[in-house]
């Protein structure tokens, strides 16, 4: 396997000049109330590479304040810090001040007062006080994943900066960032968005909301602005301890595919049209985008993800609030699909090719939906080869218990070719289960049972209904109804989760967007999706068997005519017309 890259392993993509002029001018613009007052104005990037954000600061700087301009920057890659310094040595500012550091070893709990302390020391030769709190800092941190970081260091750093969930050194950052900053400093912040909606990035929102008075969000989405894989975001939040909540601005652009509007607007950057007055088709060059303005719905501790709001989203949702009789998670459980952790064993399209001798029993094999097969309302088997799964459990008094191999001669002989690969699963072993289990299984009936299954990740939605006795694989969701619920729900909200309205509330409310437009479907914005009453929803109710069966019949024109209806109706019960697809 080729060795991953220095800046890969660490997290490392380096600020495009664009973005750092932009991120720049929104941290200056917001320092007026210090730049006729204050001796000297200190900027701090605590990551600064090369020092783009550092030059793009020197660069917007008035001249008022160049003389009194300090700024600070640290990184423990000496080569970067040696471009850094080439890049800011006729800067014409006050001073300059790298070093070879790493500020997270910089940073350490003070058990005096629970706070973190900037331990870095001064530097005698050019004066700086680098120790104290300041003005402004404005950073491009490094974005490094739990399974990158390693568990260990996940540990340890949701310890020490009292970290919730799947941990990324950004988060750390941001933490360790707000604690050098004076009160009243402004924090110019360019990161993943995955902070504003996943569960993870909660103990950051409710951190940031805590801690700061947000001024600016900007939801950069799939511009390719930024050469990293995730897509950025730009915060500028001033430091205010006392929590005093006002009104943030939230601008959010993504690509668009009419770019032959009549209504477009032509600029040479997609920075340009940032400027919170414009909302609107933007052209730049072939690609087109639309931006969107309005404010930032925080919703308290962090635990909601953050949106968008304005006058008429809130019209619109109260208007969805008013016809909704329930939610997907209050009429069933939205669940991950099977995670074997070592599916070249347990996952094969091909278990007839095996000598009968290892040919696992037939009754240990099930059919496996996988993101291959997810098509509108039912799957299309016939279009893939269909893998099966060893699923080696069975039902006992109600409860999922594993099969004894001693029955199945073959399946235990094929697993015992394995068993090297599987045992190095140690987790598996520590939780106090069999060495040839799954890790991630779930209950024997719950698959001979009317369910939903969606793929993770996709375009537009893909829920269909699935039939009795397929498993559904981790790259999948699924949808069970809870106990005593009228069965009707289910074809209820398949055709809800279908709809162009489902599409709608999903960008309204979680817009968790990947690049191409793709969508993430997981539990926690499922399982808030509305759906009207079933009284109210009575003719809707009445098509999906029929649809279902144009469905698997491939009756392309019937579907299509029921699908529109269907379509329709879903918006109608929640007491709108449809809309014209974005």
């Amino acid at each position: 396997m080729r060795a991953q890259s220095y800046e890969k392993v660490h997290g490392i993509h380096y600020t495009p000049p664009v973005l750092a002029d932009y991120l720049a001018k929104q941290v200056i613009s917001r320092l007026s109330d210090r730049i006729n007052r204050a001796d000297s104005l200190e900027i701090f990037d605590p990551a600064c590479g090369d020092g783009e954000l550092l030059r793009a600061v020197s660069d917007a700087a008035p001249p008022s304040l160049r003389e009194k301009l300090r700024l600070c920057g640290i990184d423990k890659d000496a080569a970067a810090l040696e471009r850094a310094e080439a890049n800011l040595k006729h800067a014409g500012i006050g001073s300059v001040v790298l070093h070879c550091e790493d500020f997270m070893s910089t940073v350490a709990p003070d058990q005096s007062n629970a706070q973190l302390n900037f331990a870095l020391e001064s530097d005698p030769r050019r004066g700086l006080r680098l120790f104290g709190q300041f003005d402004a800092v404005i950073s491009n941190p490094p974005y490094v994943r739990t399974q990158i970081l390693g568990a260990e260091k996940a540990r340890q750093l949701a310890a020490r900066f009292d970290l919730n969930g799947r941990v990324d050194l950004y988060h750390a950052f941001v933490k360790a960032m707000t604690l050098v900053l004076r009160e009243g400093g402004i924090l110019g912040l360019l990161t993943s968005n995955r902070f504003l909606t996943v569960q993870a990035g909660a103990s950051i929102r409710a951190w940031l909301s805590s801690q700061f008075r947000l001024l600016r969000l900007v939801d950069l989405g799939d511009t390719k602005l930024f050469t990293a894989s995730v897509l950025p975001a730009i915060l500028v939040a001033r430091r205010d301890s006392r929590n005093q909540a006002e009104t943030c601005e939230f601008i959010r652009v993504y690509e668009h595919t009419a770019s032959s509007h009549p209504s477009i607007t032509r600029f040479d950057s997609v920075l340009d049209a940032l400027d919170g007055e414009f909302s609107g088709l933007v052209q730049v060059n072939e690609s087109c985008y639309r931006v969107e303005v309005g404010e930032l719905r925080t919703r308290g501790t962090g635990a909601r993800p953050w949106s968008m709001t304005n006058k008429g989203v809130e019209t619109w949702l109260t208007t969805v609030r008013a016809h909704t009789a329930a939610t997907f998670g209050e009429l069933g459980k939205v669940c991950v699909g099977i995670k074997t952790t070592a599916d070249t064993v347990f996952i094969r399209d091909d278990w007839e090719s095996l000598p009968k001798d290892i040919q696992p029993e037939e009754d240990l094999l099930y059919p496996l939906v996988t993101h291959h097969l997810a098509t509108r309302w039912r799957p299309r088997p016939e279009t893939v080869k269909v893998k099966k799964v060893l699923y080696p459990y069975r039902e006992v008094d109600g409860k999922r218990t594993v099969v004894d191999l001693a029955r199945y001669p073959r399946a235990y002989a094929y697993l015992l070719q394995n068993r090297e690969r599987l045992e190095r699963r140690g987790y598996v072993k520590e939780s106090g289960r069999e060495w040839f289990e799954i890790w991630v299984p779930h209950h024997p009936s719950d698959w001979n049972r009317p369910k939903l299954a969606f793929p993770d990740i996709s375009e537009s939605s893909k829920f269909f209904l699935v039939d009795n006795g397929w498993v559904i694989n981790g790259d999948c969701y699924w949808i069970k109804l809870l106990p005593q619920k009228d069965p009707r729900w289910l074809w209820l909200m398949l055709a809800v989760a279908n709809s162009s309205f489902a599409l709608k509330f999903y960008d309204t409310v979680f817009h968790n967007k990947l690049y191409s437009r793709r969508r993430r479907f997981m539990t926690q914005y499922v399982s808030q999706f509305p759906v009207p009453s079933l009284d109210s929803a009575e003719e809707l109710v009445r098509l999906i068997p029929t649809l279902l069966t144009a469905a698997s019949n491939s009756d392309l024109d019937a579907l299509q005519g029921l699908e529109e209806s269907v379509d329709s109706l879903v918006w109608n019960t929640f007491g709108l017309e449809k809309e014209v697809s974005r």
